[in-house]
């Protein structure tokens, strides 16, 4: 079983250290070095279309952009994202992969980078179904609570009748999809375990 990674590849570090936005205020237009900041979208694997939104962003401010200078970075960040061994560690942390490395290389990287992005995916899935559980956990000691200080509050043999009735039926379906979250959970980890079993194997390949 592959365990959680605790360390990408240098580049990819440096990716989510200079990671930049899609969008660019007036003062980052003002001084911005456009090979740099085409290398650091290239490093963080974005496509060409956003040099589109920079220039947009940046004409609204009456400067130009040096789309050359920016391509040329965005060329060379683009050459340390696209090696295969970036790919399962990108995946791994929820990237989106655009279809920006070149032909040669695109099929194994997609299929790298599915392989930890499914992992990615699994073990969302499973914090979800986690946390559901937890919350639905504490609604029903919530419930038991409520129906102590209620029955204390009540002063008629009916009025004890309906809260007794109204909260067993809501423990009810509580219980009902703890029990069906439980399912899931089973499933979930079964998900995850073939995944990080296919991305352990994807990763030995050559």
């Amino acid at each position: 079983m592959v365990p959680h990674p605790t360390r990408l590849v240098p580049a990819l570090i440096l990716t989510t250290l200079l990671a930049s936005c899609a969008t660019m205020s007036l003062e980052e237009c003002k001084v911005a070095n456009w090979h740099e900041v085409g290398q650091r979208d290239g490093l963080d694997g974005k496509p060409l279309s956003l040099l589109n939104t920079r220039t947009a962003d940046c004409a609204e401010a009456n400067i130009r952009v040096d789309s050359a200078a920016y391509i040329g970075g965005r060329d060379s960040g683009l050459r340390t994202f696209c090696r295969v061994e970036n790919a399962a560690p990108f995946g791994l942390k929820g990237g989106v992969y655009e279809g920006v490395c070149p032909p040669r290389i695109d099929g194994e990287f997609r299929r790298r980078f599915q392989a930890g992005h499914d992992v990615h995916a699994a073990r969302a899935e499973l914090d979800r179904i986690g946390n559901r559980i937890q919350s639905q956990e504490q609604r029903l000691r919530t419930l038991n609570r409520d129906e102590d200080r209620r029955l204390r509050d009540a002063n008629k043999d009916e009025d004890r009748r309906r809260i007794r009735r109204d909260i067993d039926d809501e423990r009810r379906r509580v219980r009902d999809e703890l029990r069906d979250l439980d399912r899931h959970l089973h499933r979930a980890r079964d998900n995850l375990r073939e995944a990080e079993w296919t991305l352990e194997r994807v990763q030995n390949s050559r």
